[in-house]
């Protein structure tokens, strides 16, 4: 029996389709079983006592790979950020006279909400990152993740 091109065209076609779609039906299936990593684990990293902290000023704390981290307490309650300035990774300092923080590489200052206003980060509209912060029973906490808890 003489095959024309035609049908030969058709069934590679098939076939191909055919194969694609069993794969894309195996990946869903394979994905289906095994667990999601949607977010990367993070841990509660106590940082002190909510007294420790007095309304007005930053102090300095690090998180379990030795960044600092600048917790703010005000009126409203507590803020973290970090102290790596968005720019070129500079870090930044608090300057409690003129409440704001300074990154003394390219002079870039931000405000006390952490709000770029002055410098090149303010130009690139780069802010100072928020860290996760909770405070429960009278503790503050930060969320950091966890890049070193061992597998078990």
């Amino acid at each position: 029996m003489n095959e024309t091109r035609r049908d030969w065209l058709a069934k590679v076609t098939m076939g191909v389709g055919l194969v694609l779609g069993y794969g894309v039906f195996a990946a869903q299936g394979l994905l289906f079983l095994l667990p999601k990593r949607l977010k990367p684990k993070t841990r509660r990293l106590f940082v002190g006592p909510v007294d420790r902290y007095r309304v007005g000023q930053v102090a300095s704390v690090y998180d379990l790979e030795g960044n600092e981290i600048l917790v703010k307490r005000s009126e409203a309650g507590f803020v973290a950020y970090s102290s790596t300035c968005p720019h070129l990774g500079c870090k930044v300092h608090w300057m409690p006279d003129k409440r704001e923080f300074f990154c003394p590489c390219h002079r870039g200052v931000f405000d006390a909400d952490g709000v770029a206003i002055s410098g090149p980060p303010a130009d690139a509209k780069q802010d100072l990152f928020q860290v996760p912060l909770s405070v429960e029973g009278g503790v503050v906490y930060l969320d950091v993740v966890d890049t070193k808890r061992r597998k078990v």
